[in-house]
């Protein structure tokens, strides 16, 4: 989480947030950012005036519903999404109600976007997933928010869950091995003394075996 009381008073006033998501960038498997996520920790910038996600034409539809469901609009494109999306986002650079330009994504190119943004006096964040980022990115930008990704989540929910499950299965096997050892001592308590047809028991002194009558 960065510091966010601290770049509100370098803004020194409401916050106006342009964001825009480059979805084949951080919504792919092995990064797979939380588009909730990511509008979250820029809320807490300012407003969001303005919330896009640009997906290929060939986009899983439960991909574009998701994204609208969050409250993106979603914008598809044949071409490089990329270059729709920097296009975009360059206008906002100019769009006099926007003083914040967010941008989501890993690919290096969109330093030159981050920068012109600078040059036009807007305040400029870059948002993408911790692993692989670009310093280039980060270091352009003014401010950096690196999210885990859903899949790192998964994976330390998932451990949790095997956790729990092994735990059941050994809490399980100490009840088995409980009812087991007493089955045991029932099985052993009936078969230690028995009885035939005369009641013989051995006679612990001489060794002589007696019969006793009822």
């Amino acid at each position: 989480m960065i510091e966010i009381e601290k770049f509100k008073e370098l803004l020194k006033k409401k916050n106006k947030l342009a964001v825009f998501v480059d979805g084949p960038n951080v919504l792919r498997r092995d990064v797979n950012l939380s588009l909730r996520e990511i509008k979250e920790n820029l809320k807490t910038v300012g407003l969001i005036k303005i919330c896009r996600v640009y997906l290929n034409q060939n986009a899983p539809s439960k991909l574009v519903e998701a994204a609208i469901n969050e409250g993106y609009e979603v914008v598809t494109t044949p071409s490089d999404v990329d270059v729709c999306m920097a296009v975009d986002a360059t206008s906002a650079v100019y769009n006099n109600a926007i003083n914040v330009i967010a941008l989501v994504t890993r690919d290096t190119d969109f330093h030159f976007v981050l920068k012109k943004a600078k040059e036009m006096g807007k305040a400029t964040i870059v948002v993408g997933a911790k692993e692989n980022f670009s310093s280039a990115l980060r270091n352009t930008a003014d401010e950096a928010i690196l999210l885990e990704g859903i899949k790192k989540s998964k994976e330390v929910e998932n451990k949790e869950v095997k956790k729990d499950e092994e735990k059941k299965v050994e809490n399980v096997k100490s009840k088995e091995g409980i009812i087991a050892k007493i089955k045991k001592r029932i099985t052993s308590g009936k078969s230690s003394k028995p009885k035939d047809a005369g009641n013989k028991e051995q006679n612990a002194e001489g060794g002589k075996t007696t019969s006793k009558t009822v």
